[in-house]
């Protein structure tokens, strides 16, 4: 029985860390699934996943009842067999009366301990089956040891080379990626890797940072295979500045300086200056020291990407790494973040991946790759000299304009605009190598002095000394299956512990947290009524659970009587003592039989009560948040000016994490409820049965003994006041450690990369050294208050055995009536002490579900369930938008104002495209968020078809538009689902003709499990990001909208795919209103109106031509854009 405990246990906490996945993974891309309206799906998809978890903990609830039934069975019973033995031994004189009644006292006492085990096993079998699962991680021995291998005197050179390179992702082994690629790569060169999606190129970068180990070749540095390397002192010499940019929930400062931990504050300014992030982050409400959030995805993609380059350039590396590390940023900080990122090349060995090849021409080897294989390689001039491959992917990308004569004046103008970009250029350059200049950027601001050589900082300083022979490098665990990262996530989430807070709506649909005051909850603050009421349908099982409480109750006072009369046998000669024995040993039985039918009813049914109940309370909580409006999600720690990334992968995980374990955690905690209600009534059972026995055998003995009964008390009060508060006290110590774990394993390949696995473990533990300390000394007092409880007891006795004595002998009571009053009374004082913790988990479940009551209430400021509102069911949707004098806030942050339109109008009639354009949080993705009603303005209007669109049912008006976003954010399910998320009922055909339109069939077909493959998980899916981005256009074209909202479709797509895709997506806008957020301007120059948004106001609107005449700030963007921007072809 035991092993079915122990292996239903394990299954049920298995299923519950998947549904902290779903759960989390859900909340984190909570935009996505308002946009295309799939709450109902998610909310499908968490509740089929939660149904066989409550069938193992119902399954364990009939295991742990039959289980603690027989071990009292067979206590009993023991008692049956001692007895009818004990008499026969004293009757053949072979053991004395004393010598008897000592074992019945042994196995009595241990009989008594025995009753609290039924709280004490299912916590049991809950940490076997944690500690099973947490002793194969800590034993687990790592694939890519951090701990061994050469460690150089000097730094490296920086030669590298691939010799014939075979890579296979782990998790999908039957899929080559890399196919014997070679290549080398000297000191100082730099080396650009281009290519299709897909086709290897972060792969290879990734394999030089021993993420993963190669399959087969080599890969050296110096001469040396990198696998003879110390890892930490090889990853020292590199900085890599990825596709998706990855920051930490810490400053701004903390941030860039995160590696180079001796970087003084001019440091860090300079290589955000040289990043283009200085002047953005000098508007944050706090400045450098303003927190990015989790993850920063409180900034926008072209923001965060500046941070991560800036913390590249402080790390001052031999070799630098560049996976597409300029996509998320507009035309103008591109430049100078190229310009820098170039300058930063210069004596170092660089590679660069780029889709963007106007950014790699100048690069010393350009590397062609294609499905894994290298098919070109060779200089710009080179390869263009081929007219292959590389040629077309370079023709693709030239913006052609028409010949105006206009044209010609401004091809002049930008020939000469062209070499003064050149020798802005150079100037950094020469900056760099200690020759001061300026480098013109918006505001002309001057970046002057040593820049790069003044944040240089030993690269030596990148390894930190090992805080324990124990910390290892978290990559060994990319080498698994890529649902362990995914497991390992949300078990974190489903033990992170929450600060206590309530919550409220706020004014203007502000979600508002405020933190709770130390209050402690009792059974006057619980609404019961509600309680009941949720309980009702399981009525059942908790009439089972409680008759088996009551009946339990029964059985200790029932024992105290039996086994005292049994007693009165030892006095008894001949058969009349064997009778006896006999006699009261079936009486023991029966016993036995009745606590085991009593106790698998009373464990059993409030168990399988209990997991209906969290089912229940799980499910409505989840549908609550999952239906509540996107500002519910946002967190309200930034102010800064700018707009807050309106892309799916920007929810914040900070109240993701919050919520996650808020459905893991409160549940749990009120299924217990029942169980404590039901000991309550248990105890008041044999406190009352144990009273009446004591005062009807001797009342007199009974009075004198209640004079112990305050001292229990004191015992059991020092104990309540030791765990006072303690649940509060632990989320609120666990809540940051937990957020610390969740973040490193969530961005492990960035952790891994900067060498901060000592860093986070450090962290990690001065999280839980302090409040430690303090629960050690919270759990002295309740030792102390225990040892005195039971010590009182233990006087208990002797007092009782002591005077009821002294009454046998003045002949005011017998033997038999003396045991009666003593053990009813000991039996009582012991009910009485075990009811002293059950109290403080009674508060904590009503806590709980006071907590519970509140999120399921919390009533959606844009309630997508309100069947009211208009449906243009039979004319359908113009899809005409006009955007008027807009004033907007984020509720989280109600004092910042991000767009401010003034009595500016955008007005897009039907079948048009519109774009907007400007640098990165000017709030071009804030005012698309506005049209599918993410948020609604406080000041202005969006109308739709001349009706505002909060009058629209919003269910409707939602499936009437289709949104690709800058960050491609994926669920873990198959391509197959992610596509159809789009449109629900598509069918098969449908779903091909999409993903061929989006350029991503082909590659699908050619995996093994094709569309039914797992896209994987938040920060696990080995998918590229331009393989991700062109699933979600897929999954937006299938919906067939009538509005189009393009924000940055793509820029995470190669040469040859942006242009197919583009093309597609140009079809795909034919007839429909398009609003497009582009910072290559090439992908919206043909666009009927274009409006130029900076700091939020609208500067300038127009088409292409209009804007380029007036010579304004658009003018200025396509000229800081590519050399062939503008020019006359």
């Amino acid at each position: 029985m035991s092993i079915i405990l122990k292996h239903y246990t394990k299954k049920s906490q298995d299923g519950y860390a998947e549904l902290g996945g779903i759960a989390q993974e859900a909340f984190s891309q909570i935009r996505t699934i308002v946009s295309f309206g799939t709450e109902q799906k998610e909310i499908d998809r968490y509740v089929n996943k939660l149904k066989p978890t409550r069938r193992y903990g119902i399954i364990k609830g009939h295991a742990l009842g039959i289980c603690l039934g027989l071990v009292f069975c067979i206590v009993y019973s023991s008692f049956s067999i001692a007895f009818i033995k004990g008499t026969r031994f004293i009757r053949n004189n072979e053991m004395t009366y004393g010598d008897v009644l000592n074992v019945f006292m042994g196995i009595m006492m241990g009989a008594m301990t025995l009753s609290g085990v039924g709280a004490t096993m299912s916590v049991f079998s809950e940490a076997t089956g944690a500690a099973t699962i947490l002793y194969n991680i800590i034993e687990r021995k790592p694939i890519i040891n951090t701990n061994d291998g050469y460690i150089p005197d000097e730094p490296t050179q920086g030669n590298i080379e691939f010799q014939d390179v075979y890579f296979n992702y782990p998790s999908r082994p039957d899929v080559e990626v890399l196919k014997g690629i070679s290549f080398k790569c000297l000191p100082g060169q730099t080396v650009a890797l281009v290519g299709a999606s897909g086709s290897g190129k972060s792969t290879a970068v990734q394999l030089l940072e021993r993420f993963y180990n190669k399959k087969a070749g080599r890969i050296l540095i110096d001469g040396k295979d990198i696998e003879e390397y110390n890892i930490k002192w090889l990853r020292s010499q590199i900085g890599l500045v990825s596709q998706e940019p990855t920051l930490f929930d810490a400053s701004v400062a903390k941030n860039i300086s995160i590696n180079t931990p001796d970087a003084t504050q001019e440091q860090i300014e300079e290589a955000a200056k040289l990043a283009n992030a200085h002047d953005f982050i000098m508007k944050l409400s706090n400045g450098y020291d303003t927190s990015t959030g989790e993850r920063g995805l409180q900034l926008s993609g072209g923001q965060k990407q500046r941070i991560c380059i800036a913390r590249a350039l402080m790390k001052n590396p031999k070799i630098l790494l560049l996976d597409e590390a300029t996509s998320a940023l507009d035309n103008q900080s591109e430049k100078i973040v190229q310009a820098a990122l170039d300058s930063a090349a210069s004596g170092r060995t660089t590679l660069v991946i780029a889709h963007r090849l106007s950014t790699v021409k100048n690069a010393n080897l350009i590397i062609v790759m294609e499905k894994g294989s290298i098919i070109e390689s060779g200089t710009h001039e080179e390869l263009m000299a081929l007219k292959q491959y590389y040629y077309n992917l370079v023709k693709n990308q030239e913006i052609k304009v028409e010949e105006e004569k206009e044209n010609d004046i401004n091809n002049t103008e930008n020939v000469a605009d062209e070499e003064n970009n050149r020798k802005d250029t150079e100037e950094v350059e020469k900056e760099i190598n200690g020759k001061t200049r300026e480098v013109n950027i918006d505001d002309n601001e001057e970046i002057s002095d040593d820049n790069l050589k003044e944040i240089k900082v030993d690269s030596k300083n990148g390894s930190r000394e090992n805080i324990s022979s124990r910390s290892q490098s978290k990559s060994q665990y990319l080498n698994d299956d890529y649902n362990w990262e995914n497991t390992i996530v949300s078990r974190i989430s489903s033990t992170l512990t929450l600060s206590r807070t309530d919550m409220s709506n706020g004014g203007n649909g502000q979600y508002v947290i405020e933190e709770r005051h130390e209050k402690t909850y009792g059974f006057k603050d619980m609404p019961w009524k509600r309680y009941i009421k949720i309980n009702k349908p399981y009525w059942l099982p908790n009439i089972l659970g409680f008759f088996g409480a009551a009946c339990n109750g029964g059985i200790q006072p029932a024992f105290a009587f039996i086994f005292s009369s049994a007693l009165n046998t030892f006095t008894k000669q001949g058969d009349e003592l064997t009778d006896g024995g006999v006699f009261w040993g079936l009486m023991f039985i029966i016993l036995g039989v009745c606590n085991f039918i009593f106790f698998y009813c009373n464990i059993g049914g409030f168990f399988i009560a209990g997991e209906y109940l969290s089912f229940e309370l799980r499910r409505r909580m989840y549908n609550a948040m999952i239906r509540q409006e996107v500002g519910f999600f946002d967190t309200n720690d930034i102010g800064d000016g700018s707009e807050k990334a309106s892309n799916p992968g920007a929810n914040n995980t900070a109240s993701t994490g919050t919520l996650t374990a808020k459905l893991s955690t409160e549940a749990s905690l009120v299924i217990g409820l029942n169980m404590n209600i039901g000991s309550i009534f248990q105890q008041i059972v044999t406190v009352v049965g144990g009273f009446c026995i004591a005062f009807i055998f001797g009342w007199k003995l009974t009075l004198i003994l209640l004079i112990m009964v305050p001292f229990l008390f004191i015992g059991s009060y020092i104990r309540m006041q030791s765990i006072k508060n303690r649940s509060q006290e632990n989320r609120n110590i666990f809540e940051s450690s937990s957020k610390v774990a969740c973040e490193a394993i969530i961005s492990i390949k960035t952790v891994d990369a900067l060498n901060l696995e000592d860093y986070f473990e450090q962290l990690y533990y001065e999280k839980l050294d302090e409040p430690t300390k303090r629960l050690e000394r919270r759990a002295y007092i309740s030792a102390i208050g225990t040892g005195f409880s039971n010590a009182i007891a233990f006087f208990a006795y002797m007092v009782g055995y002591w005077l009821g004595a002294t009454f046998i002998e003045k002949g005011y009571m017998e033997f038999n009536n003396v045991f009666k009053v003593v053990m009813a009374i000991i039996l009582t004082a012991m009910a009485v002490g075990q009811s002293s913790s059950i109290a403080p988990e009674a508060n904590k479940a009503i806590e709980a579900f006071i907590h519970i009551l509140e999120i399921i209430d919390r009533k959606s400021k844009i309630n997508a369930e309100d069947e009211g509102g208009i449906k243009k069911e039979e004319d359908g949707l113009k899809g005409e938008l006009k955007f008027s004098n807009i004033t907007f806030s984020y509720p989280s942050r109600p004092n910042v104002i991000v767009l401010q339109m003034g009595d500016k109008k955008i007005s897009i009639p039907k079948g048009k495209k519109c774009a907007f354009v400007g640098g990165s949080g000017c709030g071009k993705s804030t005012i698309i968020g506005l049209v599918p009603r993410w948020y609604d303005v406080g000041d202005g209007s969006v109308k739709v078809d001349d009706i505002e669109n909060r009058e629209y049912n919003i269910k409707w008006l939602r499936k009437q538009i289709g949104i690709v976003n800058q960050e491609p954010c994926l669920f873990n399910i198959s391509i197959k689902e992610n596509i159809k998320y789009g449109k629900q009922d598509a069918t098969d055909e449908e779903i091909y003709e999409a993903a061929g339109k989006a350029n991503i069939h082909d590659f699908i077909m050619s995996l093994p499990e094709k569309y039914d493959t797992l896209v994987g998980g938040l920060g696990t899916s080995q998918m590229s990001g331009g393989q991700k981005q062109r699933i979600a256009i897929a999954r937006a074209m299938i919906r067939n909208p009538k509005i189009l909202l393009l924000d940055e479709a793509t820029s995470a797509l190669d040469a040859e795919s942006e242009l197919i895709v583009q093309q597609a997506l140009e079809e795909a806008s034919e007839g429909r209103t398009t609003i497009t957020i582009a910072h290559r301007l090439s992908t919206i120059k043909d666009a009927d109106q274009i409006c130029v948004f900076k700091e939020g106001h609208i500067i300038e609107m127009g088409n292409h031509e209009d804007l380029m005449k007036q010579k304004g700030e658009y003018y200025n963007m396509v000229l800081a854009g590519d050399s062939e921007i503008a020019k006359k072809k």
